[in-house]
């Protein structure tokens, strides 16, 4: 069984500006770092990227190396060795501005002992999600440059 944590934030700059950062995993992992370790590894296949990501669920780390795929306004990654992760960053028009929304989605073994665990990890996740997405917004608003008219 899967366990998936959905998170949303409307971010008041140009969809096009919000795409470019949200979707470029150079500059999106070091924004939301609450959610764990990242390491760039190098080039994957088809243009996508190999990162190893460890997420921070409650005191232990989980993941493993991972493939990226970013094509703006979209960023997914699925986890090919460690524990069983999916991510997808999407970002989408709003009336006043861009919504960023991010969806992570764990798999852990076990019965009941698992399932327990997942839900506990999609509470914990959620939370991460949350303080990422706010870590997105307030860089974008507040400290990214911006060109004058």
């Amino acid at each position: 069984m899967a366990t998936t944590a959905t998170e949303s934030i409307v971010v008041r700059r140009p969809l096009e500006e919000v795409a470019k950062t949200a979707t470029d995993p150079g500059v999106l992992l070091p924004l939301v770092a609450g959610l764990g370790r990242f390491e760039f590894i190098g080039p994957g296949v088809d243009g996508a990227e190999e990162w190893d990501m460890f997420l921070d669920i409650g005191a232990i780390h989980v993941g493993g190396r991972v493939h990226v795929v970013s094509a703006a306004p979209t960023l997914r990654w699925h986890s090919v060795r460690g524990t069983r992760h999916s991510m997808q960053v999407e970002v989408t028009e709003h009336p006043d501005g861009a919504e960023v929304t991010m969806a992570m989605t764990v798999e852990l073994g076990g019965l009941v002992m698992g399932r327990f665990a997942e839900l506990l990890a999609r509470s914990i996740a959620g939370r991460h999600l949350v303080a990422g997405l706010e870590q997105l917004r307030h860089h974008l608003e507040f400290e990214a440059p911006r060109e004058l008219p």
